[in-house]
């Protein structure tokens, strides 16, 4: 059962390959995926949108399938700092300011390795690079496989291990707290 999850996750694989072997495949972020960061200040909460019918390009996928993990050699998704929409122009100008979107205009995830844990579940380890910075992160996803595979989950980090300054404001009287939350919601087409 956790192979045929496996080739399941591995967006509609209908035939089973030798497991040393290294497969490589094209796939899609689909529009009506969601991708968010949020935050506290000592006074309100905030949210960035990633606007994700922005992703058009088809992303390449390498990997080897190996008992009951997939190890992705090549699985990046490059997000543009652009396309991420915090609801007001100042809360973005801000949010450009801390991920330094002049030096570095994208976030890039990297998805390293999935191992199935029980049912639609599974732990994810990524890295991801903000600001030119690179952490890894392991973290649990919920899977779910129709049409199209879906992969939902949450990542809590700090922005401190970036080494981002998060902005001050009204003479520091508002300050943006050192924890943040991804969430994701992506649909992904083969």
């Amino acid at each position: 059962m956790k192979r045929l999850m496996l080739y399941g996750m591995l967006l509609f694989c209908a035939s089973i390959y030798a497991q040393s072997a290294t497969h490589t495949q094209e796939i899609k972020i689909l529009p009506v995926s969601s991708l968010t960061i949020s935050g506290d200040t000592n006074i309100t909460e905030f949210e960035c949108d990633y606007y994700t019918a922005q992703i058009k390009e088809s992303t390449p996928l390498e990997y080897t399938i190996s008992a009951n993990e997939i190890i992705f050699n090549k699985a990046e998704l490059h997000l543009e700092n652009k396309g991420f929409d915090c609801g007001n122009k100042a809360i973005n100008k801000d949010f450009h300011a801390l991920v330094q979107s002049e030096e570095y205009p994208e976030i890039i995830l990297k998805l390293n390795k999935i191992s199935l844990s029980s049912g639609n579940m599974a732990d994810a380890k990524v890295t991801i690079c903000i600001a030119g910075i690179e952490n890894n992160y392991e973290l649990p996803v919920s899977i779910a496989t129709d049409n199209s595979a879906r992969f939902k989950g949450t990542l809590k980090l700090n922005i401190n291990d970036f080494k981002l300054q998060p902005p001050k404001k009204l003479f520091g009287m508002i300050v943006v707290k050192k924890d943040i939350e991804i969430q994701f919601d992506l649909s992904i087409q083969k």
